[in-house]
């Protein structure tokens, strides 16, 4: 029996799993990535200590099939963060974070002097701290005599490639990330690396995902015990990956991925870079499969305000306090929620938007406000898909929900209820790592395509389709009174954050 090997190098932790070609995981292994938080907030990766995570992973998954072939193995992982390799392939300087915004003064220069929207137009993304060209540039300026050293520059999925082959190629969705990628081209912006000050030859070779890097060679097979010459493709971003294991490659499939965060993914046939858009901060770069791309938006507060409540308020477990809202109306009594716990990142990016119950009276129960919790994550979601209908003159027409979401028949039911769409329910173990193990059974053949590797590869799924008198009835909430509450709202909520910066 042969099998498909997909690596996931998240920021929390490196997954490895090997499946057979319908997708039935045949041994699994897990090792945490090891993140160095400074004094100054900074949080770094070594690249050794990564690399060993992924390697002792595969070590796992081998010694649990020993005697069996690998057909191929794939990598998904975190986006957004690079290491620079010396000629020995030692690194220069430690991984920056993803998330870590020490960068944030040079994406404000990107829009001083290069221009926010002509970096939109060309990559579909706004400047910002997280893209990895800031990041690369940070070290360049602070550390110059670390950066003159630099051989290679690397994002973790053809780090991890490059360490498993010798080859340096990167997936197109991957590259995406860094900012620097010119999403027409589908290459490397000879422009924008010139404008950043960062020579072309430090990157890897872009390739379309699925495609073969290299093989396995006889250093890894020492390291790890997979057998030299096995092929190793391009795989892709982690959550991208998580969609194409979820069945999402088509124009019109959209992804809600529910949990702290909720990420809202459509795809799309072409990229939505027009910069009068931009100001709606959608990411806009490419799928991992049939040359697609994706609009991606996101409610920054989603599940962890559930966990707020919950926490603050020594409330019963999420399953209660859904009991209590399943008991009250549409537009629970009159109250409602601006879910902005955490400021608004979509549909224009508003930091000092707070988070709100409004509507509330002295008749008010706690099944209302929870209802109410539910409902305005739901028209926000709605507000954001709308709005990716419109730029992308692309039709939604079905949503495919995972995450903590997708536990609960009634939120399940209410996304389909206020949206007007069919939501179908998807228990996708470890998708990330599932997605990439698909695209290298895309890359060795075992596929036909994305569409037969998706028809292969299946998973329980429950569908909930919408009641047309309640999409009525949530529909006139929406238009007469959610639609307006942000903008109401705005103007306090900046006074407020004007007041607390000067009282601290």
């Amino acid at each position: 029996m042969s099998y498909l090997i997909g690596i996931d190098a998240g920021s929390t932790s490196c997954k490895a799993i090997a499946c057979d070609h319908s997708g039935r995981f045949l041994a699994t292994a897990m090792q945490p990535t090891i993140t160095h938080y400074r004094e100054n907030g900074w949080s770094e990766l070594d690249s050794d200590e990564l690399w060993n995570a992924v390697a002792v992973c595969i070590q796992n998954l081998v010694k649990q099939l020993d005697g069996e072939a690998c057909d191929g193995l794939a990598v998904a992982s975190m986006g957004a963060a690079g290491v620079l390799l010396d000629e020995q392939d030692c690194q220069v300087y430690p991984i920056i974070s993803w998330f870590d915004t020490r960068t944030d003064k040079i994406a404000e220069r990107w829009k001083e002097t290069y221009g926010a929207e002509d970096v939109y137009r060309i990559t579909g993304i706004n400047p910002n701290s997280v893209a990895g060209i800031t990041k690369v540039q940070w070290i360049k300026e602070q550390y110059p005599e670390m950066f003159n050293k630099a051989h290679r520059w690397l994002q973790i999925q053809d780090f991890i490639s490059y360490k498993l082959t010798g080859e340096a190629k990167i997936s197109y969705t991957n590259a995406c990330r860094t900012m620097v990628f010119d999403l027409n081209k589908r290459d490397w912006s000879e422009e924008l690396l010139a404008t950043a000050g960062i020579p072309r030859h430090l990157l890897s070779e872009t390739v379309r995902p699925g495609e073969v890097i290299g093989n396995i060679s006889s250093d890894t097979e020492r390291i790890t015990g997979l057998k030299a010459g096995t092929p190793v493709f391009a795989g892709g971003i982690d959550y991208v990956c998580g969609a194409f294991a979820t069945g999402i490659i088509d124009a019109g499939q959209m992804l809600d991925s529910t949990g702290t965060s909720e990420q809202i993914l459509v795809i799309t046939d072409k990229p939505q870079v027009d910069p009068k858009s931009m100001n709606q901060n959608f990411t806009s770069v490419t799928h991992v499969v049939n040359d697609k791309y994706y609009m991606m938006g996101m409610i920054v507060a989603s599940g962890g305000i559930f966990e707020w409540f919950k926490r603050e308020f020594k409330c019963e477990s999420f399953d209660e306090l859904v009991k209590e809202a399943m008991q009250q109306p549409i537009g629970a009594n009159g109250c409602m929620m601006l879910p902005h716990f955490c400021g608004r990142y979509t549909l224009g990016i508003d930091a000092t938007s707070r988070g709100a119950f409004v509507g509330l009276t002295t008749a008010t129960k706690r099944g209302d406000i929870v209802r109410a919790l539910l409902e305005g994550l739901c028209y926000e979601m709605l507000g954001i898909l709308e709005e990716i209908q419109k730029i992308s003159h692309t039709e939604i027409h079905s949503i495919y929900a995972i995450g903590g979401a997708a536990k609960s028949d009634f939120w399940l039911q209410m996304k389909a209820d206020v949206t007007g769409l069919t939501v179908k329910s998807k228990y996708v173990p470890e998708a990330a790592a599932l997605g990439a193990a698909m695209l290298a059974g895309l890359g060795a053949g075992i596929y036909k395509n994305p569409a037969d590797a998706v028809g292969r590869v299946q998973h329980p799924e429950k569908i909930y389709m919408p009641n047309e008198e309640k999409h009525k009835k949530y529909r006139k909430i929406y238009e007469a009174l959610n639609k307006n509450l942000y903008k109401a709202l705005a103007g306090f909520n900046k006074e407020i954050a004007e007041v607390q910066s000067y009282l601290k």
